[in-house]
């Protein structure tokens, strides 16, 4: 039997592995895969059976994104491949992919859940009531009204803030933003506001003024496309009556039908005082 019987030539290991041929010749060139046999007369390349292995880690490397250069540090100059090493390093790598996979399937459930809700009670002009929970508020005063107001200006503070990523659990994505109105017989508190998934232990002190706590309760609503907050007072009157201090939000509604340019607005107001 001659020599390169006992061998796979670069064609024949690219349909074994499914790795193209071109990728077989970078990954020489980038030393972290050398033919196991070169023919001195011909130049073909020919690669051995053991050699199926090292491609499918490599193809594993390129599953998680980790570059090929990297790679060709877990192997010495004796072609030794640290196998401890580059798998610890991989799972590692893994593990965060897998993360960043699972966070956004979480955002994508809770986006259809939102949109369920939303459309369930989606009845254009007509009001209705419907339970909110206990929600976590960072908010920024806004001293004009809204109708001037500037929502990337407001918003930037908080996207500014120092803190540790542990200050927060990783459902810090999907959360609901708007306006708020506090109104008493003193008059209006104009915020902005961004939702936080918990009251954080380790915000930093300077900053816990600007969370609020928002009460939870049964909440009248009504649905519009343009922001209605400032004419919420006229717009509720019946359900506020007798209520010298209340509460109202408005904040975007997903719809199985986005308009990406003109959302739906959700404006919530709940009494405060009797």
């Amino acid at each position: 039997m001659s020599r390169k019987n006992k061998f796979f030539s670069i064609g024949e290991i690219a349909k074994f592995t499914g790795a193209s041929i071109k990728s077989l010749r970078y990954y020489e060139e980038i030393k972290i895969l050398k033919p196991a046999h070169t023919d001195d007369f011909s130049g073909y390349r020919y690669y051995s059976f053991d050699q199926v292995y090292l491609i499918d880690i490599i193809q594993f490397c390129i599953e998680l994104d980790i570059p090929l250069k990297e790679l060709a540090g877990y192997i010495d100059k004796s072609e030794t491949l640290d196998y401890s090493a580059l798998l610890a390093y991989g799972k590692k790598i893994a593990e965060k992919k897998l993360k960043t996979i699972q966070n956004g399937l979480r955002l994508i459930e809770d986006t259809q859940q939102k949109i369920a809700i939303a459309e369930k009670y989606y009845q254009g002009q007509k009001m209705y009531s419907r339970e909110i929970p206990q929600k976590f508020f960072w908010v920024m005063p806004c001293k004009q009204s809204f109708e001037d107001a500037d929502k990337f200006e407001l918003a930037k503070p908080f996207f500014d803030l120092e803190y540790n990523e542990d200050d927060f659990s990783d459902d810090m994505y999907n959360l609901e933003y708007g306006y708020m109105c506090e109104y008493s017989l003193s008059g209006i508190q104009r915020f902005f506001f961004i939702e936080m998934p918990e009251l954080p232990t380790k915000f930093p002190a300077v900053h816990k003024a600007n969370i609020k706590i928002i009460q939870g309760g049964s909440y009248f609503c009504k649905q519009s496309e343009d922001s209605r907050i400032e004419q919420a007072p006229e717009i509720f009157r019946k359900q506020l009556e007798n209520k010298t201090s209340f509460l109202a939000i408005e904040t975007e509604v997903f719809l199985g039908k986005y308009k990406v340019n003109k959302p739906i607005n959700e404006l919530r107001v709940i009494g405060l005082k009797g």
